[in-house]
């Protein structure tokens, strides 16, 4: 049997640090064949560089250098390119162990799946920690995963981690929107259009966190975003009859995101200062309250577009 060829899409913005250990951990996968697709999003330290000397010495890497864009911008770039007939994608600064292509291939193979998703640790000061949380069951189907996956500690809707056919993309020019917490957005949409979806608790994945990525660096900015991508979610329900099914799951969404971004708040001593810290809260839990119903008019000027024009000063938010 012919393996098939599988696709990685990697965005890259300023871990020149850390990109090596990203891409060796691709190059030293035990499947092939298997191309890897790196967007330089713009930035500004050595990562084109390195990229460079890694599309020179392996012929399965490939290049891209655009501008500054954000995140999803430069997946949605990756996926443009990509050839493979599955699809997985690993951000730059994280890596994955050797087998998790051909397990995560294997699994897809046996179960019928068109996603197979994988556990996945948190990395930081040296420690793992594997995400405890991922359901017991092995199998769903799409929209059962898809509804799950707006449980944020239950099957979180991470980008990575996970294995796609990748004509589940097709649908969509653009999938990623150029915002923070981009997944939420858009992951939700894609689950939904499998037929049946895996899941391995085995981690594979090594989600490392560090003081000047998304999650670090966080800034107004993070806030506004995280509102969006729910917007953008409720939307979605809306327009796919999706609205009234789903509001067990999307309420529950609600209800966690009214603890997780407060805390990541309050505990910005350096990039939100404190005297704006109670006004940003005060309008991220208006915007909740009106996410809450179903949009009127997708046209309409949305909360999140409205609460977006009033500045809140800030020193320093994430790029």
């Amino acid at each position: 049997m012919t393996e098939p060829l599988v696709s990685v899409v990697v965005p890259v913005f300023n871990v020149e640090r850390w990109l090596p250990r990203c891409l060796d951990s691709l190059l030293a996968q035990d499947h092939r064949p298997l191309e890897v697709i790196a967007v330089d999003d713009g930035s500004r330290d050595g990562s084109a560089d390195v990229l460079r000397r890694y599309a020179a010495a392996h012929a399965e890497v490939r290049v891209v250098l655009q501008e500054h864009r954000g995140l999803g911008p430069a997946r949605n770039a990756a996926l443009t390119l990509a050839t493979g007939e599955y699809v997985t994608m690993v951000d730059a600064d994280d890596w994955i162990e050797p087998t998790f292509v051909s397990d995560t291939l294997r699994i897809a193979r046996e179960t019928g799946s068109d996603v197979v998703i994988g556990g996945f640790c948190f990395e930081a000061a040296g420690l793992r920690v594997p995400f405890p949380f991922l359901p017991r069951r092995s199998s769903f189907t799409g929209p059962e995963a898809a509804e799950t996956s707006i449980n944020m500690v239950r099957l979180p809707a991470f980008a990575w981690a996970k294995l796609y056919r990748r004509e589940l993309f097709h649908a969509d020019d653009e999938p990623f929107p150029a915002i923070f917490y981009e997944d939420l957005a858009t992951t939700p949409r894609i689950l939904r259009r499998a037929r049946r979806v895996a899941l391995t608790r085995t981690v594979y994945y090594h989600y490392c966190l560090r003081p000047d990525s998304i999650v670090g660096a966080f800034g107004v900015k993070n806030v506004f975003s995280f509102a969006a991508a729910i917007d953008i979610l409720r939307h979605n329900l809306a327009q796919n009859g999706l609205w009234e099914s789903w509001q067990p799951a999307y309420r529950r969404l609600l209800r966690q995101a009214r603890v997780m971004m407060p805390v990541q708040v309050l505990l910005q001593r350096n990039l939100i200062p404190l005297r704006a810290r109670v006004p940003l809260l005060r309008r991220y839990f208006t915007l909740l309250s009106e996410l809450r119903h179903r949009p009127l008019d997708r046209h309409r000027t949305t909360p999140v577009r409205r609460a977006r024009r009033a500045s809140v000063p800030v020193r320093n938010s994430a790029p």
